[in-house]
């Protein structure tokens, strides 16, 4: 069995600022929506004004205007290197871990040690790319949660959150699916759930993230994927 890895969803992304044709051009615009993701990291998307991402950036106020007129489009661009950004980190995630989900997907059988072997490094990875969020990408996960909230007043940021939602999503039903799930698409929609449950926990406790938690609770829905009790 062969796990493969698809992000197609979101190759169709545009940006809606000025377009930047020149190698330093286009250096300067991703340095101004970099600037502008700090600001939402610190201050949320409400932070985000044409002076205070020129000051971030450290390029004069003409340069935010020239390739963003509207602070809409400055805003959905900054969300558009975001998803972009997030779909490179993912990517390599399901990289770094290839062996070892093809390791458990070989070693998939009927045997109740296989299963619990499957249960086990599937939970581990899971956890593992928990843990990586939080240590290595905390201001991507800090981003995503502003701009979910930002999507329900701003009708220009849902399209974009949504291939970003679709992304992880099919990579998730993909990878279900191959493991024989009878609901790829729910059980994809409940492990994402866990994830991002586990996630926001981090970001708003005051302790250190509860892994033993987390732990039981991926592993529960690898077991129900399984069909076991």
């Amino acid at each position: 069995m062969e796990v493969t890895k698809d992000s197609s969803s979101v190759v169709d992304l545009k940006y809606q600022g000025r377009e930047a044709r020149r190698a330093n051009s286009k250096q300067r615009r991703r340095k101004i929506l970099e600037a502008a993701l700090r600001i939402v990291v610190r201050e949320g998307v409400r932070g985000v004004r044409h002076r205070a991402v020129a000051k971030e950036a450290e390029v004069p106020l003409s340069a935010t205007t020239y390739y963003f007129k509207d602070i809409t489009d400055l805003i959905s661009d900054a969300f558009t290197l975001f998803v972009e950004m997030g779909v490179e980190a993912f990517s390599d995630f399901w990289q770094d871990s290839e062996s070892q989900l093809q390791a458990a997907a070989n070693s998939l059988d009927n045997t109740d040690e296989a299963r619990e072997a499957f249960v086990n490094n599937m939970t581990e990875l899971a956890v593992g790319y928990v843990q990586a969020q939080l240590e290595h990408h905390r201001d991507l996960i800090i981003v995503e949660r502003c701009f979910q909230i930002e999507c329900i007043r701003n009708d220009n940021l849902r399209p974009i959150a949504y291939r970003h939602q679709r992304c992880f999503l099919e990579s998730l039903e993909n990878f279900f699916e191959q493991m024989g799930s009878a609901q790829p698409a729910i059980d994809a929609r409940l492990f994402a759930s866990i994830i991002n449950q586990v996630e926001y926990d981090a970001l708003v406790r005051e302790k250190p993230v509860d892994f033993k938690l987390a732990r039981v609770l991926l592993r529960r829905q690898v077991e129900l994927m399984l069909g076991s009790s």
